[in-house]
């Protein structure tokens, strides 16, 4: 098999790099040459993969989305701690401008991307990014979208996504929480398909109700057979489940247990809201605060703002840990729920206990209930003394660990990724060959 030239890249988001860094990885094992576009201050995850890097950030002046994200959640804050239905019945004007304000950083993106690849030569782009790119359409060279979401977004009969609702729910209450989450949307949306309709694409829709674009091919998401919503068929056309592409540790080095927790008692608990929900102080402090009263041990993953949070004398954290070494050394993982960090809990073979933040948070949260292999804890109507005994339940409960070891074990034998790798390959040699008929 000849070795062919791959651009990937993803929006300035953590879940998003990841999970494309995950399954490029199986392109680079397979012969092939990996080209990472992104900003410098990623160049080093190229690196590790042994991935070529093209830097973005002359293309991308004055772009800090870090903070702007900071600041949106600092501005709704309030609004992620209630339910669902209501968080969307409640955004205002002001946050909707804010959530547009994000949008324009794709549209740079999208020029920067165009940029590299008018300039250079590839025989195929991967791309996680939550929505058409018009750069991907004005080239002929095939393109491939990943979805690092729950795989509900594909699902148009099952529950809405993002809503947190049961497969097992009443579809009587589906309809009013698509209305209301589709009217909160409303600006996000009117913008992203102004600019489509401005560079001539107008036939193509912004959808915010699924954050993937339709592919051109064929397009693949990250979940496990066993997970997956065939209570709800049809799928959408074209997308192939993955059942693991589990991206490589950040450092090689194993972790070893802080001195400071040798000597505690109990579990070794993994405890981690995500780079976006650990931004929120509000609820970091009140859960850190629930967690200093269990008689286990935790390793905390403390986000961007951890220099503001103070540990109890039963924890060990950092602002950024080593999440892949840490969870294989873990007995159990308390998540925001966020698919990379839920599906590297479940292929390393840990309980979890999913505290949901935000969009598919929620429904990976209500997955891990709908097939027991784990609890759900809503920030919304907290219970201390609930969420502690979630703790030990997860612990000692035979079912839940006999289902996570199972799903882990199909995990590590799946094929599924090979597979990928080898229709992907397929495509470039029949667009090769029809470009010289």
């Amino acid at each position: 098999m000849p070795s062919y030239r791959i651009m990937i890249s993803a929006i300035d988001a953590f879940g998003h790099i990841n999970a494309l860094l995950g399954f490029s990885e199986g392109l680079k094992a397979a012969g092939h040459e990996i080209f990472f576009a992104h900003r410098n201050k990623h160049k080093h995850l190229a690196d590790k993969r042994g991935f070529e890097f093209i830097p973005l950030d002359e293309s991308l002046p004055g772009i800090n989305m870090d903070e702007a994200i900071f600041q949106w959640i600092d501005m709704n804050g309030d609004k992620f701690r209630q339910p669902p239905l209501e968080r969307y019945q409640g955004m205002d004007f002001e946050s909707q401008e804010a959530v547009s304000a994000q949008a324009e950083f794709f549209f740079i993106l999208d020029k920067a991307l165009d940029k590299v690849v008018t300039e250079n030569s590839f025989d195929l782009i991967v791309v996680d990014i939550p929505g058409p790119m018009p750069f991907l359409y004005k080239h002929s060279i095939p393109w491939i979208p990943l979805a690092s979401l729950n795989p509900l977004i594909l699902y148009p009969k099952g529950p809405p996504p993002f809503s947190g609702y049961s497969v097992n729910s009443d579809p009587s209450n589906w309809s009013e929480f698509k209305e209301v989450y589709q009217s909160a949307h409303q600006i996000l949306t009117e913008t992203h398909n102004k600019h489509l309709e401005k560079v001539g694409l107008g036939h193509i829709k912004f959808d915010p109700s699924i954050f993937v674009d339709n592919p051109a091919h064929f397009g693949f998401y990250h979940y496990p057979g066993e997970l997956d919503y065939d209570e709800c068929p049809p799928r959408r056309d074209n997308w192939i489940r993955v059942d693991a592409w589990i991206r490589q540790a950040d450092f090689d080095d194993d972790f070893q247990l802080p001195e400071q927790l040798k000597e505690k008692p109990g579990k070794l608990v993994y405890f981690s809201l995500g780079s976006l929900g650990s931004a929120d102080l509000v609820i970091m402090k009140k859960l850190i605060a629930i967690l200093a009263k269990s008689p286990n041990k935790f390793i905390v993953s403390k986000g961007p703002r951890g220099d503001q949070l103070e540990l109890a004398d039963n924890m060990w954290g950092q602002n950024y840990v080593n999440q892949i070494k840490v969870v294989q050394s873990v007995d159990l993982v308390i998540t925001h729920g966020g698919n990379n960090t839920f599906l590297e809990t479940l292929y390393y073979g840990k309980p979890m206990i999913v505290i949901p933040y935000f969009y598919d948070q929620l429904d990976n949260a209500q997955r891990v209930v709908d097939k027991n292999i784990g609890f759900r804890v809503n920030t919304y109507d907290l219970d201390e003394d609930y969420f502690l005994d979630c703790i030990e339940k997860a612990l000692t409960d035979q079912t839940i660990n006999q289902k996570v070891k199972s799903i882990s074990q199909n995990m590590r034998q799946s094929t599924s990724l090979s597979e990928a790798v080898k229709k992907i390959e397929k495509l470039i040699e029949e667009t090769k060959n029809s470009t010289k008929l």
